[in-house]
C-alpha cells in the first residue's frame, strides 16, 4: 500500500495502538495524537510513593484477538503467566483454588464444597443442589429476549430459578469481576453473548500481567508504528476534527502552546464515541447519529482500591474473585507477580468493587466506607500485616478513566456517517467483547475496513 496513505489516530490507548500498528505495517503513515505525555491510555501505570498502580486494566488474556495481534505485528511483550484463580465466599472457610478450567459448572461446584461442609447445613445443601440443577439447565437454553429488547436483567432472569443467597452472591459477583457492573442492572441478553462461545477470547481462563505495566502493551505497539515509519505525538491535545463535503480532513492540535493542523485521509479516534461527537460536531456527523449514540453509549463505573503492606496479604501467586462483600469482587496480589512494582521488601495488592448503582452518579463516601471495609472483611490480619490503603480511586460514570466507555451490549459501530472517520475502543467491540479484547477487536474491524477502502 502508498506510504501516501495519510492515517492519524486521536488516543493512544489500545485500541488506537492495536490500529496504528496493523496500518503501520501495510505501509500507510501514521501518526498519532495523545494528550498527555505517555501511552497507554486508561491502561497506563501511576506511581504513588513509589509503587506502580495500574489505572485499567490488570490481566492479559493469552489467547484471542489481542494477543494474536500483538504476535501478528511483531509487538513484543514482557509476560508474566499467572496460573490461577481463587474463590472466597463470605461465610466459608477462607480462600479457595478454583480448577484450572473455572467454568460456570466449577464455579457452583465449588460453592458446593464450601457451603455444605458440615451436617448442619444438610437441608440448606439440598435446596442449593436443586437451585443448581434448574440453572445449569436454563443456561443450556436461556431464552431470553428478542435481540432489539435488551430485555430483564440477569439478576431477573436467574430469580426465576432461585431464590438462595449464596448462589446471587456467586452470580453478582462473577458478573462484576467480568463486566464491571451488577447483576441487577446488566441486561441478561448481553450477559449471555459475553459467555458464550463466540466471545470465548473476551473470557479470562488464560492470563497474564505485563512486567511494565498494561501500558507496556501500547508501548510495544507504538514501537512497531514507529519502526515502520510513524509517529507519536505526546502531549499533542487533539481539539478539532475537521470535515469537508461528507469526509474526515484531518485534525487541528494544540501542542506547545501551538496550533496547527494534520491534514489525514483516514482518521481513526481512540477517545471513545461522545468525544468523537464532540470533536467531530453535530454539523458533520448529523442529528440523527448524534442522538443514537447519546442514547446508546452507556460509561462504566469502578471504585479500585490500592493497599501496600509489609506481609503479604494473599500468598498465592494468582487473581481472586470474592462473593457476598459489600462492593469489592476480584483483587490481584500484584507484587506476588510483579515485585517490581513496589519498593523493596513492601507489597500491593489491588481490590476493585462495583458501586451501589452503575447507571447514577456515585456516592463517593459511601463507595469508600464499603469497599475499604470489604478489605478488611477480606483480610481480618490487615493491620497485623502492616496494611495500609494507599488509595481509592472512585471513577464515576463521567470520570475520563472509566473502566468502560460504554456497557457491553451497549456498543457502538466503528463506522461513523464520515466514511473516513472511524471509532475505535472498548466501546466499539463486537457483542460480547469487553475491555480490551473489545478494543482490539474494534481495531482489526477497522483496519479491514479501512484497507478494503484504501485498496
Amino acid at each position: 500500500m502508498s506510504a501516501s496513505k495519510r492515517v492519524v489516530i486521536i488516543g493512544a490507548g489500545v485500541g488506537g495502538m492495536c490500529a496504528g500498528a496493523l496500518l503501520a505495517k501495510q505501509g500507510c503513515s501514521v501518526t498519532v495524537c495523545e494528550a498527555i505525555g505517555v501511552v497507554g491510555g486508561r491502561t497506563r501505570t501511576q506511581v504513588i510513593d513509589g509503587y506502580q498502580l495500574p489505572r485499567g486494566a490488570v490481566s492479559f488474556q493469552l489467547r484471542g484477538v489481542l494477543p494474536t495481534l500483538c504476535e501478528e505485528v511483531g509487538a513484543k511483550l514482557d509476560l508474566r503467566p499467572v496460573s490461577e484463580m481463587w474463590f472466597w465466599i463470605k461465610g466459608g472457610d477462607g480462600f479457595v483454588p478454583l480448577p484450572a478450567k473455572s467454568g460456570i459448572g466449577k464455579m457452583l461446584e465449588m460453592l458446593m464444597q464450601v457451603q455444605g461442609k458440615d451436617s448442619t447445613k444438610a437441608m440448606a445443601q439440598v435446596g442449593l443442589q436443586l437451585s443448581m440443577a434448574k440453572i445449569s439447565q436454563a443456561f443450556k437454553s436461556p431464552d431470553i429476549i428478542r435481540e432489539d429488547d435488551d430485555g430483564p436483567t440477569f439478576r431477573a432472569w436467574l430469580m426465576q430459578y432461585t431464590d438462595n443467597e449464596d448462589l446471587l452472591a456467586l452470580f453478582h459477583a462473577i458478573t462484576s469481576a467480568v463486566s464491571a457492573l451488577n447483576d441487577f442492572e446488566y441486561p441478561a441478553r448481553h450477559w449471555f453473548a459475553h459467555f458464550s462461545g463466540a466471545a470465548m477470547d473476551a473470557r479470562m481462563d488464560k492470563y497474564a500481567l505485563v512486567g511494565d505495566g498494561f501500558q507496556g502493551v501500547s508501548r510495544a505497539l507504538g514501537d512497531i508504528i514507529t519502526a515502520n515509519g510513524g509517529e507519536i505525538l505526546l502531549n499533542t491535545k487533539t481539539l478539532a476534527i475537521n470535515s469537508a463535503d461528507g469526509h474526515a480532513t484531518g485534525v487541528t492540535v494544540e501542542r506547545a502552546g501551538k496550533q496547527f493542523d494534520i491534514p489525514a485521509d483516514v482518521v481513526i479516534s481512540n477517545t471513545g464515541p461522545m468525544t468523537t461527537l464532540s470533536l467531530a460536531g453535530e454539523a458533520a456527523l448529523g442529528k440523527d447519529y448524534t442522538q443514537r449514540i447519546r442514547k446508546r453509549v452507556r460509561p462504566t463505573p469502578i471504585v479500585a482500591t490500592y493497599v501496600v503492606s509489609d506481609e503479604p496479604l494473599f500468598t498465592p501467586r494468582a487473581a481472586f474473585l470474592a462473593a457476598g462483600l459489600e462492593r469489592i469482587v476480584t483483587g490481584v496480589p500484584l507484587t506476588n507477580i510483579c515485585p517490581e512494582w513496589a519498593p523493596d521488601g513492601k507489597h500491593l495488592t489491588s481490590f476493585y468493587g462495583t458501586p451501589k448503582s452503575c447507571l447514577t452518579p456515585m456516592d463517593k463516601d459511601d463507595e469508600r466506607r464499603a469497599n475499604v471495609a470489604d478489605v478488611h472483611a477480606l483480610f481480618p490480619d490487615f493491620a497485623a500485616k502492616g496494611g495500609r490503603i494507599l488509595d481509592v480511586q472512585l471513577r464515576d460514570i463521567d470520570d475520563p478513566d472509566v473502566v468502560a466507555r460504554s456497557w457491553p451490549g451497549h456498543n457502538v459501530p466503528v463506522e461513523t456517517p464520515l466514511p473516513n472517520l472511524f471509532n475505535v475502543g472498548d466501546a466499539c467491540g463486537p457483542d460480547g467483547f469487553i475491555a480490551t479484547p473489545a478494543a482490539a477487536a474494534s481495531a482489526r474491524n477497522t483496519v479491514n475496513k479501512i484497507l478494503a477502502k484504501l485498496s
